[in-house]
C-alpha cells in the first residue's frame, strides 16, 4: 500500500474498452487505489475483446456495464484522467465532475479500422500495453511520489 485514500475517475465517452481497461491495470498496481470509471455516453455492454486481452495478462477485469458520469458527481477525485482518441479537448468534460487535478491518456481506438476479429484483438493487446505503461509510470512517478512526501 502506498497512498491509501486516493481517488481516480478514468472518463472516456463509451466506457466499453480502454477506460475500463485503465481502471483494471492501474487497480492491479495497488488494490487500496479508489478507482472509477464512466462514460459520457456509455454503451450497454463492456467490449469482450478487452476483457480477453487482459485476462492474457493476467488482470481481471469484471465483466458489467459501463455507467454514467453522472453516478459519480457526489464526488470528488483527486485525478480526473480522460481517456481516448486525440486530445483532451475532444472529450467534453461535464462541469459537474469535481477534480483536484486533471490528466489526458490519448490511446487510439481499437475499434477503428479493422478487418476482423484476430486484427481487433490485437490492436486491443497494444492499447493494453501503452495504457499498461503509462499508468505505471504515473503510479511509480506520481501516486507513489506523493506518498513518499506525505509520509516523510
Amino acid at each position: 500500500m502506498y497512498y491509501d485514500g486516493v481517488k481516480i475517475f478514468f472518463l472516456s465517452n463509451q466506457n466499453s474498452c480502454r477506460s475500463q481497461m485503465a481502471e483494471a491495470i492501474l487497480r492491479s498496481f495497488d488494490k487500496n487505489l479508489e478507482i472509477y470509471s464512466a462514460g459520457i455516453d456509455p454503451v450497454d455492454h463492456i467490449s469482450p475483446v478487452a476483457i480477453e486481452v487482459l485476462g492474457e495478462a493476467g488482470i481481471k477485469l469484471n465483466p458489467s456495464v459501463p455507467q454514467h458520469y453522472s453516478k459519480f458527481v457526489h464526488l470528488e477525485f483527486d485525478y480526473l484522467i480522460t481517456v481516448g482518441d486525440g486530445t483532451n479537448e475532444n472529450l467534453k468534460i461535464p462541469e459537474v465532475i469535481k477534480y483536484k487535478r486533471k490528466m489526458h491518456l490519448g490511446f487510439r481506438n481499437p475499434y477503428r479500422h479493422f478487418k476482423d476479429r484476430n486484427e481487433l484483438k490485437e490492436k486491443c493487446a497494444e492499447i493494453r500495453d501503452e495504457i499498461y505503461s503509462e499508468l505505471g509510470y504515473f503510479y511509480e512517478r506520481i501516486i507513489r511520489k506523493e506518498s513518499a512526501d506525505l509520509n516523510s
